[in-house]
């Protein structure tokens, strides 16, 4: 199986780093990572859909901005879920494609659906793998939020932690997810960290991230998204995950209206890291490969 290219488009003076897999001229498969997370994530995954697919595949992944390979927005910026969907609007138009199938993770689904509900008739079909959204909120929860956000902004204490090798890098990521094979935790931290000039390793993604975010997440308004996507949707859960057993999980899916569940069993929320094969056989099946 050939590796990726690397790829990367300009958007608005921020390079944006994307993997492609079979270059091709119509309806690619982008993949969206999730928080802290990086486009090489998706690689496991991506080696297992292309070898059961009965047809050609073309994949792209793109390193959201201020993770991975991608730039990070620099002195006075932040990073707000509108960026992200203008980055990926961005990539769309780059490929010269007039829709896409669309999949993405956690925080990269809140991106896909958000994309899709904006631009209901670009994408053909869309893969929500444990990315319905965050907790929704309470408008009354909003001055607070914002009050924090100020606070951590004003502090600057996102220091990035730093290790003195991959293999310890590795092993926190198997503390974190027990269900992380070594080799496939040391290819995460390989592919997600930096070497520093003292020899130390850092994560590529921007310490700012561990901030609070200033804006809730409402329910409302994620549900007016949902209603008005129009292609096929699969969400994918892992049992394993604590994402199944939240209360809004229901009120969120019922506003999509081609929908189809699929649960992965012995995975959790990084269902790409558990179970690639897994997945890939379930998304397979929903594209018809």
């Amino acid at each position: 199986m050939k590796s990726p290219k690397d790829r990367s488009l300009d958007v608005r003076g921020l390079k944006i780093h994307y993997l492609e897999w079979n270059e091709g001229t119509e309806e690619p498969l982008i993949l969206i990572h999730g928080f802290l997370d990086h486009a090489r994530s998706w690689e496991p995954f991506a080696t297992s859909l292309l070898e059961k697919s009965h047809k050609p595949l073309w994949i792209i992944a793109p390193d959201c901005r201020g993770h991975g390979d991608s730039g990070w927005v620099g002195a006075g910026g932040y990073y707000h879920f509108p960026d992200y969907l203008f980055d990926l609007a961005s990539l769309v138009d780059t490929l010269s494609v007039t829709s896409v199938k669309l999949m993405g993770h956690s925080m990269g689904g809140t991106i896909s659906f958000l994309y899709t509900g904006t631009f209901p008739q670009r994408v053909k079909k869309l893969i929500l793998v444990e990315g319905i959204g965050p907790l929704g909120m309470n408008f009354s929860d909003a001055p607070a939020r914002m009050q924090k956000w100020i606070a951590e902004i004003r502090s600057q204490q996102q220091k990035a932690a730093e290790y003195s090798s991959l293999e310890e890098a590795a092993k926190r990521l198997q503390r974190k997810n027990p269900r992380l094979s070594p080799d496939l935790a040391l290819f995460l931290a390989r592919w997600g960290m930096k070497r520093k000039d003292d020899g130390k390793w850092t994560w590529k993604f921007d310490p700012l991230h561990r901030t609070t975010a200033p804006q809730p997440f409402y329910l409302g308004q994620a549900l007016e998204f949902f209603r008005r996507i129009e292609c096929p949707v699969l969400t994918v859960q892992g049992k394993e995950s604590r994402q199944a057993a939240r209360p809004d999980m229901e009120q969120r899916l019922e506003a999509i209206a081609h929908r189809t569940l699929a649960v992965i069993p012995d995975a959790g929320h990084m269902i790409h890291h558990d179970d690639p094969e897994g997945l890939a056989a379930v998304v397979g099946e929903f594209l018809n490969l």
